[in-house]
């Protein structure tokens, strides 16, 4: 919230400074420029560590959680998950594109210096690949892929091992997660210092543009995301044979909680009880996946972060090739299974380091970052609502084993009655 203050009081001063045109506003200018880049440069540091760090933890402690204890179901679940984030992903590419062409505003920040290191993007533009000699060359260079592959690698390796050497190793990589966000939870005490700098500094510059700029941002990203919630209704309807108007009826509750609390966690009870009456789901359907879906599926993070990718690059021209974003999405898809221990800032930073690697400017991804509060509602919404529709298909592929009664003869029995 404070953040959100920021963000309004750097937009509204800035402006007024650029219209008036009074000294003191610029003097206000140069003192603030170096305060945004400070903060930048601090964030920018912890990127490839973070990245990282999450990484590792997430691919060697998926079994921590137990893949090989959770059986078939658990796998099931997680490979679910995995499908409908890139699916996701690559259909807001697709959608968000031609909705970033109607805007025609200009950036409002200053792409950053040609010192920066060579991105994916420039290394596919220029049609030279360039292969590292070791990790430390792919870090400093700003390699993104090569410390991907190496930390799934290593992830799925430990994942090998025998079960004390696997454990011990699991919380090493969380422990060094945790210390990782502890230490970006340090450099996001001052983020309303960074985002009022930062604000303050582009609308001065640009005046009214910077506001005009993250409207439209917050108006396609809230777009996208309301067609995904709309979307899911025939996409359960039809994948688990379930009436859109019954799986409405059940995801209803969860949803208003969502709403009222723009919490996915405190919307289980509600879905618990919406898959229960409305969707009869066996017991460890909701007693098992629901609880599942609401703590590691997260369907919001490759759409919304998808559209930012989009706007981004269309604003500054910077062209997005197959295979950028193809890293991008399937990036984010493994770090959305992260969970954070700190409240909703870790989160999204754990980002910043594949939008560099797409050649994005840093400050244009913070700067629609400071929207993220407005997007919240759409965004709990969406996460609910896909949980409840991968419980309803996981449960009609299950029935379809002969496991449980099929939910066709529920149903019927529920519109009889």
């Amino acid at each position: 919230m404070w953040s959100l203050f920021a963000l309004g009081g750097g937009l509204a001063i800035g402006m007024f400074g650029h219209v008036s045109g009074a000294h003191g506003f610029r003097v206000m200018e140069q003192i603030l420029a170096p305060v945004g880049n400070v903060w930048v440069a601090a964030l920018q540091m912890l990127l490839l560590p973070l990245l990282v760090t999450q990484m590792l933890a997430a691919i060697a402690g998926a079994d921590g959680g137990g893949t090989r204890e959770l059986g078939r179901l658990g796998v099931q679940s997680i490979a679910m998950f995995v499908i409908l984030l890139v699916a996701a992903g690559a259909l807001a590419f697709a959608i968000s594109k031609p909705l970033v062409s109607l805007y025609h505003g200009s950036p409002v920040l200053e792409p950053p210096a040609a010192t920066s290191s060579p991105t994916l993007a420039d290394r596919e533009q220029s049609g030279k690949p360039e292969l590292p000699a070791n990790l430390i060359e792919a870090a400093r260079k700003g390699m993104i892929l090569p410390l991907l592959l190496f930390a799934a690698a290593l992830g799925a390796a430990v994942l090998t091992l025998p079960e004390e050497k696997r454990v011990a190793l699991t919380l090493l990589f969380r422990g060094l997660a945790d210390a990782m966000l502890v230490v970006v939870r340090w450099v996001l005490v001052p983020t309303p210092i960074g985002v009022f700098a930062l604000t303050y500094v582009s609308a001065f510059r640009s005046g009214g543009a910077v506001a005009g700029m993250m409207g439209a941002f917050l108006a396609i990203v809230c777009t996208v995301l309301a067609l995904f919630i709309v979307l899911l209704y025939p996409v359960t309807a039809v994948a688990a044979r379930i009436p859109m108007r019954t799986f409405a009826r059940a995801a209803a509750p969860a949803q208003m909680v969502a709403i009222s609390t723009m919490s996915s966690i405190a919307s289980l009870p509600a879905l618990i009880q919406g898959g229960d009456e409305h969707l009869r789901l066996p017991r460890r359907f909701t007693a098992f996946v629901l609880p599942l879906c609401v703590s590691a599926f997260k369907i919001n993070r490759t759409i919304s972060a998808t559209v930012k990718l989009v706007f981004i690059a269309y604003l500054y021209g910077i062209p997005l090739h197959p295979s950028t974003v193809g890293v991008f999405i399937a990036t984010v898809t493994l770090l959305s299974f992260g969970t954070p221990g700190v409240p909703n800032g870790g989160q999204y930073f754990s980002t910043l380091p594949v939008y560099l690697a797409a050649g994005l400017p840093v400050e244009a991804v913070i700067l629609l970052e400071a929207t993220s509060v407005a997007q919240d509602m759409f965004k709990t919404v969406l996460n609910v609502t896909g949980d409840m529709s991968v419980a309803a298909i996981l449960s009609r592929s299950s029935r379809k084993t002969g496991e449980v009664l099929p939910i066709a003869e529920a149903l019927a029995g529920e519109g009889a009655a």
